[in-house]
């Protein structure tokens, strides 16, 4: 299931995951917010990046976490899903 504003990629590792814990991407809220890519230097493209957040719908739990070229939200998130706290 595709993530609004995430790389499909990190949407689709996620969800594989998600699913290894036995658990399923409807059992979340999740909304991710695109930030405008910034350069000071002419001819420069930016990587785009971001943020997402996570809420367990059962138990109200959320965490955000930073998105983009590098960023660990994926298996960051993964640890908060295996450890319960999502």
């Amino acid at each position: 299931m595709p993530i609004a504003h995430v790389h499909p990629t990190e949407s689709e590792d996620f969800e594989n995951l998600v699913k290894r814990e036995k658990r399923s991407l409807d059992e979340f809220e999740i909304s991710a917010t695109p930030e405008q890519p910034v350069t000071r230097e002419a001819n420069v493209i930016s990587p785009v990046s971001g943020s997402i957040t996570i809420k367990s719908k059962k138990t109200g739990q959320s965490r955000t976490y930073r998105t983009g070229h590098m960023s660990g939200w994926v298996m960051e998130a993964y640890g908060a899903v295996k450890a319960g706290v999502l």
